[in-house]
């Protein structure tokens, strides 16, 4: 009861004229639907093959981190899943991941590595 109360809130709040950046997603098997109000992060996913529909509620907070002798940005995202159905796809309850971006790749420069023994071609 709880869950589908807050599913149609979510929702609710996704197509109001208080969100911006609306975004829809339309795929073979699920459509996503997502907006951002304030700094939360609204997002529903309605499956159309299984009996599952998820709605996520998150916010993005910027990090730093120390990487190659200098300072880096990330992203650490902090939310909240409900699931809705009896084929549950996603993981109901608090989730949190770290995205952080990837370091610099120089093409056509290899790396000398003294632990390496050579290779002898």
């Amino acid at each position: 009861m709880f869950s589908q109360r807050l599913f149609n809130s979510i929702s609710r709040l996704i197509f109001s004229r208080w969100a911006r950046d609306y975004e829809e997603h339309h795929g073979s098997c699920e459509s996503a639907y997502a907006a951002r109000l304030g700094f939360l992060h609204l997002e529903i996913n309605r499956c159309t093959v299984l009996e599952h529909d998820d709605a996520y509620v998150g916010i993005r907070l910027p990090t730093l981190h120390r990487q190659d002798g200098g300072w880096r940005r990330g992203q650490l995202y902090l939310g909240y899943r409900i699931c809705l159905g009896a084929e549950q796809v996603r993981d109901t309850g608090f989730c949190s991941f770290w995205s952080r971006p990837l370091p610099k790749v120089v093409y056509g420069q290899a790396i000398d590595n003294p632990d390496l023994p050579d290779i002898p071609f």
